[in-house]
């Protein structure tokens, strides 16, 4: 849903969507509590040559690698683009965030499905993106390789992984010769040398590479809550 920002006075904004909204459901997905919407600022300045590059060149290892035509390959990938975003994509009317946008579901594609790419490109090391699927799907960040194993840039140390919050450090994923060369040169000189942005990951892709589970993240969660609140009650008592 596309909203246009009509006003804006501090933090207050007033915005006009492009469709209908049922009251009822909002409602219904409130829950009876404070409603909220997740909003993204578009930029409306258009795409830059190098978002254009790096797009014409994916699309053209897509086509490469699933041995069909390069027009093929594009109109295959707006297909599913749409399929998944409820809207179209346009190289010619993109904005740098749309093409932001398209290009990480570009990346997406590309490091699941195995797309073997004839390089690494520079443009498509700038993306942290890149680097979040290649541990969410397990693929090295360095060759492509599949079964990669999860590195912590940061180390964990001598405590017990399972309790351990796993969102508060920075991953990449290497295959185990790249791995052995990280522990090897040492962190920094690795990084630099081989260009690797290191992520942190989400509770889906934790989840999905079997580094944490629902009900570890959702103690540690409790956990935080608990020391927020004794915090807050600190602080009032303080005030008082």
């Amino acid at each position: 849903m596309l909203a246009k920002i009509l006003k804006q006075q501090g933090n207050r904004f007033l915005l006009e969507v492009d469709e209908n909204v049922n009251p009822e459901h909002l409602e219904t997905i409130r829950r009876g509590q404070e409603g909220f919407a997740e909003i993204q600022f578009i930029d409306n300045d258009p795409r830059s040559a190098k978002q254009n590059a790096l797009s014409h060149s994916l699309i053209k290892d897509i086509a490469e690698s699933e041995n069909i035509p390069r027009y093929e390959a594009k109109e295959k990938m707006r297909h599913i683009y749409q399929n998944t975003y409820d809207c179209e994509f346009s190289h010619a009317e993109a904005t740098k965030s749309e093409m932001n946008k398209w290009i990480d579901f570009l990346i997406e594609y590309v490091v699941a499905e195995g797309v073997q790419l004839p390089r690494r490109y520079n443009y498509l090391l700038e993306h942290d993106s890149f680097f979040y699927f290649c541990c969410k799907y397990r693929k090295c960040a360095v060759t492509g390789q599949s079964g990669a194993q999860i590195h912590h840039v940061t180390a964990v140390g001598n405590r017990h992984r399972n309790k351990v919050d796993h969102r508060k450090f920075p991953f990449v994923a290497l295959s185990w010769k790249y791995h052995n060369i990280a522990h090897n040169l040492g962190q920094e000189e690795f990084i630099q040398k081989y260009q690797i942005k290191p992520v942190y990951l989400d509770q889906e892709a934790l989840i999905k590479i079997g580094i944490m589970n629902n009900a570890q993240i959702m103690r540690f969660d409790e956990e935080y809550e608990t020391e927020d609140l004794f915090k807050k009650a600190v602080e009032e008592d303080k005030s008082v």
